[in-house]
């Protein structure tokens, strides 16, 4: 009986291999199962709380964060407690539950740090309804509800403005639409966001611009040609106001195209 060497070689090869691999997986699937068992008597030993953007205090702290954990915002009964006993997925469910959170993300590692995630929302505009109610507009065109703890420096709108306050949804009416759209622009250029404190929303749904610095009021009609507007409006400062002087006038008209309309303020 002839033995093909070749052949019981690679049969050898391939009983080696298999070995290698269950050896392999059966120690990772018992190594996998000391960690858990180690993971499961892992104490919190710290709260980390990382919250974005970063040195802009608005709606969130660590201590809205320590709450949503623990009702009763100790922290000190935390800490010490299991790991395995805090519920990671509900934490996180509750955090995003509130409204003035955009994203959240909770989990712990071996040494026991709990590290919890926030991008917090941030407002671009706040809205004061007739009836006294109001929200704010965050950079996504979402409401968000006021804040009895903390109120945003932004600009604030007036006037005839009409939708609902409740929910955290888009907004939908055409004023507000409209109002998102020049709160947006404010808020990406330095000088106007510095600039700009109010916009009056008129019964015909034209907007009016109030400034932090100069008595006067900016009538800018509507979002149409907006870039346009707020490049003539900037010529105007530069050229007429800082030669006749910021309280001269009572209002500043943009909202025709290609020109500027100024009516004087009446002398005393």
């Amino acid at each position: 009986m002839r033995f093909n060497k070749e052949k019981i070689v690679n049969t050898l090869k391939k009983i080696t291999i298999i070995t290698m691999w269950v050896a392999l997986v059966s120690g990772l699937i018992i190594s996998l199962a000391f960690v858990n068992d180690q993971a499961d008597e892992v104490k919190c030993s710290k709260i980390r709380v990382k919250i974005e953007p970063e040195n802009i205090l608005l709606f969130v702290d660590r201590e809205t964060v320590i709450k949503t954990i623990r009702a009763d915002g100790d922290e000190k009964m935390i800490t010490g407690e299991k790991i395995s006993s805090l519920n990671i997925s509900a934490l996180e469910k509750k955090l995003i539950n509130n409204k003035m959170i955009l994203h959240a993300q909770v989990f712990t590692d071996l040494n026991g740090v709990l590290t919890v995630n926030i991008i917090q929302r941030e407002p671009i505009l706040r809205i004061l309804k007739p009836d006294g109610t109001g929200f704010y507009i965050d950079r996504r065109g979402t409401k968000m509800p006021l804040s009895s703890r903390f109120t945003a420096r932004v600009p604030v709108a007036t006037g005839s403005i009409y939708e609902s306050c409740f929910g955290s949804d888009s907004i939908k009416s055409f004023v507000c639409t409209e109002l998102f759209k020049i709160a947006t622009y404010v808020d990406k250029d330095a000088f106007w966001k510095a600039q700009i404190e109010q916009i009056f929303v008129t019964a015909d749904n034209e907007l009016v611009l109030i400034p932090k610095l100069g008595d006067h009021q900016i009538i800018f009609g509507n979002t149409q040609d907006m870039d346009e507007k707020f490049k003539k409006l900037m010529l105007f400062y530069k050229e007429g106001l800082d030669r006749m002087g910021w309280n001269k006038y009572k209002s500043i008209n943009v909202s025709y195209k290609g020109q500027v309309v100024c009516v004087r303020r009446d002398k005393k």
